[in-house]
């Protein structure tokens, strides 16, 4: 009996501490990668453009040729500190907050992107001062092709992390998950007047909870509970793997009517997806994630085969790399994320020689 007891405290001591762990790591992964992006190198720092928006900027040491990433929509600099580290080594990374996303201005009626590409070529022209290798990631893609095309001569490279080319036309918007996920109700947030706080409200009305089933209502009213407790820090929720967690721990710092854009197709605007393709000379690596779409006729995902392809079909000089992850490939796969991105400037390298 004695035996018995013992070896049933042990397993609940082994439980026990696994379950420790498993907390521990849901709710300080982000701190933990920011602490080890400024060990690698990295400062803060925020510049003012002409156009008057002021980017925050996160910057690594010079050990290379410049390397600029922009993140997807409604995340900020932070969500690439799985990879800073090792980019940190060859090249020099700088990682802005787009407009309305982190510690960057919020600039409603700018949230096109004409005008949040324009930013960045203003950015490249001023504070990095050489060509880049240019990887955006989702909405960050889309920003990353048009600086391409429009500003040539500051690209040396560009990498589009799973962009959601054509998926976000018009026509297409409303069968996107991003548009019932963040889009809508981003817009529906900014119609009414009695929730201020759009974290929270987001938490109540995002999509990808649904996944829980019954549970969705206790998993909202925790989180809701948690803003009111921290209403400055990221929602990082224990019971939520970091990939979960990374879906809505920079909420605190976005504005929402970036989002709403996408619902009224202003952030588009005369913005021809496939011309823009079509211009851009520098070399390029197109990344394709996994995709689905659902019974209800959601696109899960960035782009469809035939969109990537199309995408593909437009660039003069690209490498199309198709990766089994979610949408986040850098997040999900840091090593083969900076494998690809090595890739590309080998082949910049080679066109030098």
């Amino acid at each position: 009996m004695r035996t018995v007891g013992g070896t049933l405290a042990g397993i609940g001591l082994t439980i026990g501490t696994a379950g420790w762990w498993y907390a521990w790591n849901n709710t300080t992964y982000l701190r933990r990668g920011e602490h080890a992006a400024r060990r690698a190198g990295f400062t803060e720092h925020r510049v003012t453009l002409p156009s008057g928006t002021t980017l925050n900027y996160a910057e690594g040491p010079d050990a290379g040729p410049a390397l600029v990433l922009l993140h997807a929509q409604s995340s900020a600099w932070q969500n690439y500190v799985r990879v800073l580290p090792d980019l940190a080594s060859r090249f020099h990374v700088f990682v802005p907050d787009i407009a309305g996303h982190g510690r960057s201005s919020r600039t409603p009626g700018r949230y096109n992107v004409k005008a949040l590409g324009s930013d960045i070529v203003e950015f490249l022209r001023s504070v990095v001062g050489t060509p880049a290798l240019v990887s955006g990631h989702s909405s960050g893609g889309l920003i990353a092709a048009w600086v391409a095309a429009d500003a040539p001569n500051l690209v040396s490279a560009v990498h589009l992390e799973d962009p959601p080319f054509f998926s976000t036309d018009p026509d297409r918007f409303a069968q996107q998950f991003n548009c019932v996920d963040l889009a809508r109700p981003a817009h529906q947030f900014l119609a009414q007047d009695t929730v201020t706080d759009f974290p929270s409200w987001y938490i109540e009305h995002c999509a990808w909870l649904d996944y829980f089933g019954n549970a969705r209502p206790r998993i909202v009213r925790f989180a809701q509970a948690r803003r009111r407790r921290h209403p400055d820090q990221p929602m990082n929720l224990w019971f939520f793997p970091p990939l979960a967690n990374e879906a809505m721990a920079y909420l605190h710092r976005f504005d929402p009517r970036f989002a709403d854009a996408f619902y009224t197709h202003a952030w588009q605007a005369d913005f021809d997806q496939a011309q823009t393709l079509s211009w851009i000379v520098a070399p390029a690596t197109l990344v394709h994630a996994d995709w689905r779409v659902t019974d209800a006729g959601i696109l899960e995902g960035a782009m469809t085969d035939d969109d990537a392809e199309r995408a593909r079909a437009a660039l003069r000089d690209v490498v199309f790399e198709r990766v089994h992850t979610g949408h986040g490939f850098h997040f999900e796969a840091p090593r083969d994320f900076v494998a690809s991105i090595d890739r590309l400037r080998a082949r910049v390298d080679a066109v030098r020689q």
